[in-house]
């Protein structure tokens, strides 16, 4: 809605560069990232991961700002996160952008999570001062119940990333220092990766199809790699007229990290000040080509839409 909280959401699927890309944007005068703020109820509430910042979420003055604003009674926890289960799993990303499009389509025993992030994202918007909000959560079916909240005024940006560097990341073990109870960000196979890729990816189209007057732009992890000044304006002019002429955080091929408060994402998100901007490649030499031949034979069509090669590397 144009009158909600002007929101830039980067939609994708998972080890496409979002964490990054978020925090840059959100480092630009007016912008604020608040990471992936559906994991709000379970990884902050729930489980006191770090913020951004370095504060367990708990301690965070921020959030705590936000929580009190928003929810000043409180929240039904368990409530919440069994509307996300619900509501977030693959299998209903075909009924979301019937969900953006009637709000009256969400099951009833899940109005309460629409009435939540009507308070939420105003409550951020306020306690952070900022002009626009940026959330990389990426689920698209997420990015529908925004829209069906009717809380926020979405503008989407659609970060994608070749499939085969996303499967050799997930395929990697990665420490999460950010986290409690767990040392190492999730594993997923090959093939599951390719197909979570495809589907969201296709879900996020849906999505921008249902919605033509949506504001949108597709970046590609690559684009924004090889042109990062290029990339980024494009998009702030684009998704965030707001911020037009803003000064960008980067110093040639580096760029200067604000310290964000950012609920959930990659544990590159505590990183701040200047960092270098380099393509990660590894996966050329380091995914198997079993593993890339599993990933053409289940995003070849996509890939070939997005601008991707088809050959095994290697």
């Amino acid at each position: 809605m144009a009158d909600g909280v002007p929101v830039v959401f980067i939609a994708g699927t998972g080890r496409s560069g979002s964490t990054l890309l978020g925090n840059a944007i959100g480092s630009v005068p007016g912008a604020f990232a608040v990471g992936e703020a559906r994991q709000i109820w379970g990884r902050g509430l729930r489980h006191d991961w770090d913020c951004g910042c370095g504060a367990r979420f708990s301690t965070c003055s921020f959030w705590q700002e936000v929580m009190r604003t928003a929810f000043p009674e409180g929240v039904d926890i368990e409530r919440l996160l069994a509307s996300d289960r619900a509501l977030l799993r693959l299998r209903a990303s075909r009924r979301a952008t019937g969900w953006s499009q009637d709000p009256e389509l969400v099951p009833a025993e899940h109005r309460y999570y629409l009435d939540s992030l009507a308070r939420l994202y105003p409550a951020m918007h306020m306690v952070s001062g900022a002009t626009v909000l940026i959330d990389s959560s990426k689920t698209p079916s997420y990015a529908a119940l925004l829209a069906a909240a009717q809380a926020v005024d979405l503008r989407v940006l659609h970060l994608v990333r070749d499939p085969r560097a996303a499967a050799y990341s997930w395929l990697s073990p990665k420490a999460s220092p950010d986290r409690r109870g767990s040392e190492r960000m999730d594993r997923l196979g090959a093939a599951k990766s390719a197909t979570l890729w495809v589907v969201w990816n296709r879900a996020v189209e849906s999505l921008l199809r249902a919605h033509p007057d949506l504001a949108s732009v597709r970046l590609t992890y690559e684009d924004f790699m090889a042109e990062p000044r290029l990339s980024l304006r494009n998009a702030i002019d684009r998704l965030a007229p707001e911020l037009a002429g803003a000064d960008l955080p980067l110093m040639g091929r580096s760029i200067r990290l604000v310290t964000s408060h950012t609920v959930s994402g990659n544990a590159d998100r505590m990183r701040q000040g200047e960092i270098g901007l380099e393509s990660d490649e590894r996966w050329k030499q380091g995914l198997r080509a079993r593993h890339q031949l599993a990933v053409l034979a289940i995003g070849a069509l996509s890939m070939r839409r997005y601008g991707y090669g088809l050959r095994v590397h290697g």
